[in-house]
């Protein structure tokens, strides 16, 4: 059996695999999902994925590991950078420590990066050539698959759209990012950021949820709000797509799931912001949900 592992600061989710034809995986159990040991390091979040691990293979030999996780991860399947959500998470070398635990081969990519596989290879880009996704919920997250695969980059940051300076209004322009930086279209059009550009033009604070249900009502603010922000995204994809040329560009995420009217003025900025070759790429929603990180980290999985 082959695994895939979703490690997020809230979650882990497993699930079995069964290897087809041209390196496409076939799930062959349920996800297996339980809480992260995120307060207690590195070492118990690999005892927690072992364990789920078991569970899931129910005795049947393993195969290989892919993981899909939340962090830089480098080439040696370590994680360079993070944030606190778990502690210690950053400078941990989870491929080494899986490895040691399992006794099998372990793949370990960022967690958008196998979304995008699986979103490559059976959702949003399958035939096409090329696919530029976009995560966008607490933060944006990015990622580049090619005709001939996954693009990591040499630091395993490639994709990563949110970190992108825009020229931004006055009221805007200081925004800082969580990464540190000032003006970068996570700080602008991830969901924290929606909320507190709303919050800041009427005084109220609202969730995400609230703001999107506020901009169904005909609250014009929040329908401002909304609109900014996916235009915001759809500039700085346009942007990335001048270095790419690829075929699809899919946006998934939290954000993305206020629907049809979002994705329609990320794709419209967009047009409007590409260049004429790549302005013809088809912008689509993201088709695998919470099941992408699982099945991309599988397809990557060294069998």
């Amino acid at each position: 059996m082959i695994v895939g592992v979703d490690i997020g600061g809230t979650k882990i989710a497993v699930a079995g695999f069964r290897a087809e034809p041209g390196g496409a995986r076939r799930r062959a159990t349920a996800v297996h999902t339980l809480s992260t040991p995120a307060r207690e390091g590195g070492e118990a979040i690999v005892r927690a994925v072992v364990d789920a691990i078991d569970v899931i293979r129910g005795g049947e030999p393993l195969a290989a590991v892919g993981v899909g996780t939340a962090g830089v991860v480098d080439q040696d399947g370590g994680i360079t950078s993070a944030t606190d959500a778990i502690s210690g998470w950053a400078g941990f070398p989870l491929r080494a420590a899986l490895v040691r635990a399992l006794d099998a081969p372990v793949a370990v990519v960022n967690d958008v990066h196998a979304a995008a596989v699986a979103e490559a290879t059976a959702g949003a880009g399958r035939g096409a050539r090329g696919l530029l996704m976009v995560t966008v919920g607490t933060g944006i997250g990015g990622a580049v698959v090619l005709p001939d695969g996954l693009r990591a980059g040499a630091t395993g940051t490639a994709g990563s759209v949110g970190h992108t300076e825009l020229a931004l209004p006055p009221g805007l322009a200081g925004r800082r990012c969580g990464c540190g930086g000032v003006g970068h279209v996570e700080a602008v059009a991830s969901g924290p950021a929606l909320e507190q550009t709303y919050r800041e033009r009427t005084g109220m604070a609202r969730t995400l949820r609230e703001v999107d249900a506020a901009a169904r009502a005909g609250d014009a603010v929040a329908e401002e709000v909304i609109a900014e922000g996916a235009a915001f995204l759809g500039r700085a994809l346009a942007g990335a797509q001048a270095l790419l040329d690829v075929e699809v560009v899919a946006v998934g995420g939290g954000v993305a799931a206020i629907g049809e009217r979002y994705l329609a003025e990320v794709a419209r900025a967009y047009r409007a912001a590409a260049m004429p070759g790549p302005s013809t790429a088809r912008v689509r929603s993201a088709e695998l949900g919470v099941d992408a990180t699982v099945t991309g980290a599988a397809v990557l999985a060294p069998a």
